[in-house]
Formats: structure tokens, C-alpha cells, sequence
């Protein structure tokens, strides 16, 4: 359980040449800002970024998933990430952020996650904790937002979620009928797919660009009846949501993370797949995996070492000839305390990750080449 150092000349060159080469391709193909979603596997997977990449800041992005699938801890995660680091930060698109607004708007009212201890009470206070019950309310809300939104100024606003939000007339009728003690007829929902159609999210767009605003947007999944082929989940939003979000990630839980003690089993966590079904700002259908942990969060360092460990592997190495033997665990443990294992970790992690997209790419010569 320690740590070695080999040295081999010829490789190290043979590296530092391609992490070079690797940064430039990547800074000269990529137009768009991202915003860290605090898991550097998850930026890949959205951005083909580690560092420096993430969810497409002046986009909309839409997060889809059933309960328990780790929607709104993944969406509170970008908002800690963007209150706590953005601040300052220069952009290809965007002036230096002077001003950080970030807004949740918890439609659905049941998050009692304990928020100081995860993300500390700065980021409690300084958040603004809205509940717009109506999808009419809250696109007044948020195009009001943007229209205010001056240079060097940031938002970033999350809607949790699109489906818990009612229309306006919808909330008439149930008055009227609690009031006259009679049941409402069913709308089937008309008016707010009227509301969200392509006109709103078209308007939406209009009014975001130009604008440092983001949005993110929470989908529950539906169950198709009677499929026996094909996909058998949907969420929610019609084709509208599919025309102008930039990126569409799926989450899922595929695992509950347990810790056993005197014979008394307890569940800490859960891993998550995230997998970009839509994506306008690097390749669609990549995956990433990430443990959850409850009080903590998304857990970087631990998705970061079982990429590298992998099912199968005893020992991991890394670019400049660090090499761990010992388990993940034991890795985890080291790297929190040591930003150094860390950082090697996460370039291990990134010339891995574009390694595999170097080797599946299918090389055609350009057909419009002078």
C-alpha cells in the first residue's frame, strides 16, 4: 500500500508530447464554456474534458431519471461547483464573473438533504430557494432573470422539476372545485405542454444568448405500456426539450454501496450511470459512473480511481511512473489527503479516457478539403 516511483526517459517524453498534443486539439475543437459538474469522469463523458470541462455553461441541459437516480444531487453538486469556483474566472465566450446567482427552484418541495454539512453554509445562504407550483410562473421567473442578467454577471438555474409543475388554469379549477366540493374534469396536462412547446424554449434561447445563464432542467422517466421493443422509458416534455437542450444526460442507479459491521448491513451510497443520450457539444452516448454518498455528494476521487482500477485490476500506474499497489480503498484514502496522487490520478484519467476516443475513431479523409 505505497507508493513507487519508476523512471523510464523514453516514455515520459513520448507522454508529455501527447498530453500536448491532446491539450491543443481539444482547446482549438472546443467552443463552448463548461461548467465543472464535480466529477472530472462525468465531464468526460459530457464534454470529452476532464478539467475544465462539464455541462455547457449558456445552454439548457436537461438531467433525466426515476427516484432515487441522484437528479437533484447531481444538479445541486454543478451549483456548489459554479458558487464556490466560478467567481473570477475568464472564458472564450464570457466576461470575468463579478457577480454568481444561483437559483433552485424546488417545484417539488421535498429536499431535506442536510446542506450546510454537505456544501457548507456559505453556499446554504447564498443560494436562493424558490418554489414557482405553475410552468407559467416560472418561465416569467427565469426570462425575467436573464432579461436583468448585465456583463459579468452569472446564473445558474435549476427547475426540479418540469414535471411537478402545474398551468395556472390548472390550479383554477382545483380551486373551484375544493371550494364547491365537486371533481374537476381532467385536462391531461393540455395546457402545460401548450406552454412548454417549442415556442417557450425557442423564446427561452433567444433571450440566453448572449447571456452567462444556464439551465438546468430535472425530468422524471415514464414507463411505456405494452412495449415489447424499443425503449421502454420516455420523460416527460414532448419534442420541444429534445430540440433545444444541448445536452440530455440519463441517470440511473446501477448499484447500492454497502458497509457490513457485526452482521448489521447499511447502505452509504449508491453508484450512478449517467449517459448523454443528446449531445450538441461533444460525442453523443458516452457513459460515466460515479458514487453518490449520502451527507457528502458526488464522490470524484472515488469515481476517478474505479475507472482506473477498473473490475479486474490489483495496481494502477500512472503517467510520470507512479505506480499503487494496495486496494481502492487505500487510494481514496491517499489522494484525499494528498492533491498530489490526485492530480496524477486525474491526468491518468483523462490520457486514458482520450486514448479510448483515439482508438475507436473511425479516421475518414475530409471530403471538402482544398
Amino acid at each position: 500500500m505505497s507508493i513507487a516511483r519508476r523512471s523510464d526517459p523514453v516514455s515520459d517524453v513520448a507522454g508529455q508530447i501527447f498530453r500536448r498534443a491532446q491539450k491543443e486539439c481539444e482547446i482549438e475543437a472546443s467552443t463552448v464554456d463548461f461548467l465543472h459538474s464535480g466529477c472530472h469522469a462525468l465531464n468526460l463523458a459530457a464534454s470529452q474534458k476532464g478539467r475544465g470541462g462539464g455541462w455547457a455553461r449558456g445552454r439548457i441541459i436537461n438531467l433525466v431519471g426515476d427516484g432515487s437516480s441522484g437528479k437533484t444531487l447531481t444538479a445541486l453538486e454543478a451549483c456548489a461547483q459554479a458558487y464556490y469556483g466560478i467567481a473570477g474566472q475568464k472564458a472564450r465566450n464570457y466576461p470575468e464573473v463579478k457577480r454568481v446567482q444561483i437559483v433552485y427552484n424546488n417545484v417539488e418541495g421535498a429536499m431535506d438533504f442536510p446542506l450546510e454539512r454537505m456544501y457548507g453554509q456559505r453556499f446554504r445562504d447564498g443560494v436562493e430557494w424558490i418554489q414557482t407550483p405553475t410552468c407559467e410562473e416560472f418561465g416569467r421567473d427565469y426570462i425575467g432573470r436573464v432579461d436583468a442578467l448585465k456583463s459579468g454577471e452569472f446564473l445558474l438555474y435549476v427547475v426540479d422539476s418540469l414535471d411537478s409543475m402545474s398551468s395556472e388554469a390548472g390550479l383554477e379549477r382545483m380551486d373551484k372545485s375544493v371550494k364547491s366540493g365537486k371533481p374537476t374534469d381532467g385536462s391531461y396536462g393540455t395546457e402545460k405542454a401548450k406552454y412548454l412547446s417549442s415556442d417557450f424554449f425557442n423564446t427561452l434561447c433567444g433571450k440566453m444568448k448572449g447571456k452567462d445563464a444556464t439551465l438546468i432542467a430535472i425530468s422524471q422517466i415514464r414507463e411505456k405500456i405494452g412495449i415489447t421493443f424499443g425503449e421502454k422509458h420516455y420523460r416527460a416534455g414532448g419534442k420541444a426539450l429534445d430540440f433545444y437542450t444541448h445536452q440530455v444526460c440519463w441517470l440511473a442507479q446501477v448499484e447500492k454501496l454497502k458497509k457490513t459491521f457485526t452482521g448489521h448491513e447499511r447502505v452509504y451510497g449508491v453508484r450512478v450511470r449517467a449517459r448523454f443520450k443528446r449531445n450538441k457539444c461533444a460525442m453523443p452516448f458516452r457513459e460515466a459512473d460515479f458514487p453518490i454518498l449520502f451527507d457528502y455528494g458526488i464522490d470524484d476521487v472515488g469515481a476517478t480511481a474505479d475507472f482506473l482500477f477498473g473490475p479486474k485490476d490489483k495496481k494502477v500506474e500512472w503517467g510520470d511512473g507512479e505506480k499503487w499497489e494496495g486496494s481502492k480503498n487505500d487510494l481514496v484514502a491517499r489522494a484525499d489527503g494528498d492533491s498530489s496522487v490526485y492530480a496524477g490520478m486525474l491526468q491518468e484519467l483523462e490520457d486514458r479516457w482520450q486514448k479510448i476516443e483515439s482508438e475507436t475513431r473511425v479516421e475518414r479523409r475530409g471530403r471538402f478539403e482544398e
